[in-house]
């Protein structure tokens, strides 16, 4: 096996962009900020996804890893980057915001997810988590006067510091069970507990990051004392990394050595040793805990922030039962059905919400059920997209988020977990009701007393980037239901 450097590339890309992005920043005046750099963010983004084309499958020194999920796993984690820089410059260009930071650590976070994806090393999973996380901490207090903003910083930053050690522990748990911090560390005999407990660690600490229950407490507040356009950066990019790393992880504690040498994902891979089954029935708990309370609790929501954080409660249980999707019996992983519903996932939320960023006015104040009725007739092109997002993830054919749901309800009936499949079918359609609720709601019948926007004046340069960004994700829901071999690799 070769050791190449470009799958390192985007990782160095983004870095450079963003430090760039911030060295620049206070070189410009404050009405030129908005203008120059979304669009070297951009640039940066763009150039970053070319290296992927190029990528060979191998392992960077038993570090990082690349393979055709974890290269589909970058783009779509570059795509909702791009999709957050045009959120944030209609942001801040109409609230006349004087910082341009935000740009450079936004690509900053996609750099730390772009290495989650790539890890099959636990100290390399902890810096792309820790790279990810603080500039997130930045970006959700970016309205420093903002008090809910505030409040959602403290109880992100408190809550994710505890599960950062929380995973450090874990970490050194299975350093101690394996010798190694590689996620397909051979056991020593007789420590097998410790292994198991360790692992019991590292999974609570990536599910924090992924927003599953029960650690889900803080998704809710900080989704909604962010900035929509944050919210859809964070639904996202942080989901991807995390729920990508614990496929890894999950893989590598269950495959014996000499059949991941490679690590690809994509492939069907042999299981020598099943992981014990109390760990097992934790994580069936973990996604239907998830499913029910996501579900459910969206229903009582008039807040879009609020409903599709726990649509991202409820997604991330779905994504959880792909691992269980294989048949364990037979002794064979195929995690493919997982990665696609959470690649179609991220690009439906990134642009639902980065969508309703667009419509929600100075400070988010339109962010309602109510107070966004009708808006979509005001731009049809950025509401057709929202609502064919909103569509893919209530799992409506021929959207890519019906044959995500497909897939993992047809994968479950095979692993023969009946009652799971059952539950999980009957919850998505509760789901299904919230988003069709905003879709109806966007473009329904406008009260005659409200008035039109006020922000439609702003110049088509600063929403280009986020229009175009909408349009694109509408487009790739649409042709990945219609040719799901491009994103879903079995």
């Amino acid at each position: 096996m070769q050791t190449s450097f470009i799958n390192l590339f985007p990782v160095i890309v983004l870095a450079i962009g963003a430090i760039f992005s911030i060295a620049l920043e206070p070189l410009l005046r404050n009405t030129n900020k908005h203008r120059i750099l979304p669009w070297v963010s951009a640039s940066f983004i763009v150039i970053a996804a070319i290296p992927f084309f190029f990528a060979v499958q191998d392992s960077l020194y038993g570090v990082l890893a690349m393979d055709p999920v974890r290269r589909l796993l970058g783009w779509t984690v570059l795509f909702c980057a791009f999709l957050g820089i045009g959120g944030v410059q209609w942001t801040l260009a109409r609230e006349k915001s004087r910082g341009g930071e935000a740009y450079g650590l936004l690509m900053l976070a996609a750099s730390g997810a772009l290495c989650m994806t790539q890890a099959i090393d636990f100290l390399a999973l902890f810096l792309g988590m820790e790279l990810a996380a603080f500039p997130i901490y930045a970006l959700v207090g970016l309205r420093r006067k903002d008090r809910g903003g505030n409040e959602a910083v403290f109880k992100y930053f408190i809550s994710g510091a505890v599960f950062s050690v929380v995973f450090l522990y874990g970490i050194s748990l299975i350093y101690g069970a394996t010798g190694t911090t590689h996620f397909n560390g051979s056991i020593i005999e007789g420590r097998e507990w410790l292994y198991t407990a360790g692992l019991f660690l590292v999974l609570f600490g990536l599910l924090f990051k992924a927003g599953a229950a029960p650690v889900h407490f803080w998704v809710a507040d900080v989704y909604t004392g962010a900035p929509v356009a944050i919210t859809a950066f964070m639904a996202a990019v942080v989901k991807v990394g995390a729920l990508a790393a614990i496929g890894s992880v999950w893989l590598g504690a269950n495959a014996a050595p000499s059949v991941l040498d490679s690590w690809n994902l994509s492939q069907a891979i042999q299981v020598e040793h099943f992981m014990s089954k109390p760990l097992e029935l934790f994580m069936i708990a973990v996604a239907l805990l998830s499913i029910v309370i996501g579900a459910f609790s969206g229903l009582a929501q008039k807040s879009i922030r609020r409903i599709l954080a726990f649509s991202a409660v409820m997604n991330a249980g779905f994504i959880v039962l792909g691992l269980l999707l294989p048949n364990y019996a037979t002794g064979v992983v195929q995690l493919g059905p997982m990665y696609f519903f959470l690649i179609t996932y991220a690009i439906a939320s990134a642009g639902a919400l980065t969508g309703i960023a667009y419509f929600s006015g100075n400070d988010d104040e339109w962010e309602s059920l109510d107070a966004i009725r009708g808006l979509g007739r005001e731009n049809p092109l950025v509401g057709l997209g929202v609502i064919i997002c909103l569509a893919s993830l209530a799992g409506l054919p021929p959207l890519a988020g019906f044959l995500a749901k497909f897939t993992v309800f047809a994968g479950l009936f095979g692993a023969k977990l009946y009652m799971v499949a059952i539950i999980g079918f009957i919850l998505s359609i509760v789901a299904a009701v919230y988003y069709l609720r905003i879709a109806y709601v966007l473009f329904a019948a406008v009260p005659t007393e409200k008035e039109v926007l006020s922000h439609c004046s702003l110049p088509l340069s600063r929403s280009f980037i986020l229009k175009t960004g909408v349009s694109l994700a509408a487009i790739a829901l649409l042709i990945m239901g219609v040719f799901p071999a491009i994103g879903l690799v079995v």
